[in-house]
């Protein structure tokens, strides 16, 4: 099986992750995608929104998603514990035996993963996919992939359009009073709404 796999805070999730996530499948002919809310992200202070909140909105995404999303919800279950890629990747071999993960990450990530926890571990558990953004270019992307081949990490460049989209501008424009209609899936819409969200 060859699955996909993109993590992050997903305060909210909105329809960039979902373009992103359909484009690698497309490339990739994945069988599935995972979207993981993290619990306690090792790099960021821990949302105001809680992991649960989080994986809820993951789920009411990927459930009109028309079958391209999974919400993965193995990192808020580990509650107050750090979220590292190494464990999550880990328990995915775990649960799917003999698959094949591909993990979706910025480009500022991809080129920063040595520096990640246990990366000797790490580098053998997925190939690492990325496109270039935030004056990162397909060039420097290429020679850093060549690099980590070099110490038995496999990478993978492609050019995948995105969307100019953040959760950070959702939560501002919700806080200011703005419409997020067509920013984010209908339902996390209703969601944020009715739950009083980033207000």
């Amino acid at each position: 099986m060859r699955i996909g796999f993109l993590g992050g805070t997903f305060n909210p999730p909105h329809n960039g992750h979902i373009h992103l996530a359909r484009e690698w499948s497309n490339r990739l002919g994945l069988d599935r995608f995972l979207i993981t809310p993290t619990g306690t992200p090792p790099h960021k202070r821990q949302s105001d929104v809680s992991g649960e909140t989080r994986l809820e909105m993951c789920r009411i995404a990927a459930d009109e998603s028309d079958g391209l999303l999974e919400a993965f919800d193995y990192e808020v279950r580990r509650g107050d514990q750090k979220s590292y890629s190494v464990i999550t990747l880990s328990a995915l071999h775990a649960l799917y035996p003999g698959s094949q993960i591909f993990m979706v990450m910025g480009a500022d990530m991809f080129v920063t993963l040595e520096s990640w926890h246990d990366f000797d571990r790490l580098k053998t558990l997925a190939t690492f996919c990325t496109m270039p953004r935030d004056g990162i270019d397909a060039c420097q992307l290429e020679n850093h992939r060549i690099h980590l081949e070099s110490v038995g990490c496999r990478g993978l460049i492609a050019d995948v359009p995105e969307m100019n989209l953040s959760s950070s501008a959702i939560r501002r424009r919700v806080g200011e009073g703005l419409s997020i209609t067509g920013l984010v899936p209908e339902g996390v819409e209703r969601y944020i709404d009715s739950h009083g969200l980033y207000k």
